[in-house]
């Protein structure tokens, strides 16, 4: 079990990542011994950063001024300017991340600001047309319309799965699973506790992404949905039927969680003794 400050958690190609205020750690969860460190200062305030793990890279997005970091396998830490947007632009969402090709990857706002492509040799971004992306790839370019009433709680490689927080008129606690091939939604069901639409980490809202956050982070590994909330973890099938639970330890909390690997997941939950650390921990859904 590894025991370190407060910070963000990731996967990178199947090492567990830490992100704090001016350090980015990989781990070895065999001895919780630091395989490499590395110094970099983000903002003080982490609780509006996204992390996503993609093709072997780690990207960190800035939720309230847009700002998109990529990490590589090395550590290697990449800032990409978006050159041509505007500059009071923010994004209420996580971005989305579509490969055209081995060294070229497709972004999707989904703030119906358009789509941007990033050239992964020189981590360069530059607009990009919908209508291109409406001609190559449909189904990417459907996702905005068909998930515009959900917010993104996780996404395999190259979004062919999406697990979304589902919200509309109707409903407002309901998990949803879209199929990107099928354009499709193909599970609906209802959350097994609410879920309000505020920061995980704060439960606040802010001017930038109100009603962008969901109080729950989830993943999905084979035929099971993973949902953590701050005081429980779930597992379900794909109905909704709970197959297992995990309360968070008393007076402490869930900070995260993470695909590991088919069986298990990364989690992280706080120090119920000193609220700056956390224990960072793999799991057994099975």
């Amino acid at each position: 079990m590894i025991h370190t400050t407060k910070g963000l958690l990731g996967i990178l190609n199947n090492i567990p990542v830490t992100i704090t205020n001016n350090t980015i750690t990989k781990w070895s969860l065999e001895d919780a011994s630091i395989i490499q460190a590395v110094n970099y200062s983000f903002k003080e305030n982490l609780d509006n950063y996204d992390v996503k793990d993609k093709d072997g890279r780690l990207f960190i997005t800035d939720l309230q001024n847009a700002d998109l970091y990529c990490v590589e396998s090395d550590l290697t830490i990449h800032k990409i300017v978006f050159e041509d947007r505007y500059e009071d632009r923010k994004v209420p969402n996580t971005y989305l991340f579509k490969n055209i090709n081995s060294e070229e990857v497709i972004i999707h706002t989904r703030d119906g600001n358009g789509f941007y492509l990033l050239d992964l040799n020189g981590f360069k971004l530059a607009g990009y047309s919908s209508i291109l992306v409406l001609k190559n790839i449909p189904t990417f370019r459907s996702i905005y319309s068909n998930l515009a009433y959900s917010n993104t709680l996780y996404t395999t490689n190259d979004n062919e799965m999406i697990l979304c927080h589902h919200h509309n008129y109707e409903t407002k606690n309901e998990i949803s699973i879209y199929l990107s091939e099928e354009e499709k939604m193909i599970t609906q069901f209802e959350a097994p506790e609410p879920i309000d639409r505020v920061n995980f980490y704060n439960n606040l809202t802010d001017k930038y992404n109100s009603g962008a956050y969901s109080n729950v982070k989830g993943c999905l590994l084979g035929d099971r949905v993973v949902l953590c909330y701050q005081h429980m973890l779930y597992v379900l099938d794909y109905d909704g039927n709970i197959i297992k639970t995990r309360p968070a330890t008393e007076n402490s909390r869930y900070w995260g969680v993470e695909k590991l690997n088919d069986n298990k997941v990364l989690l992280s939950e706080l120090d119920p003794n000193d609220s700056e650390k956390m224990f960072v921990f793999d799991y057994n859904i099975n």
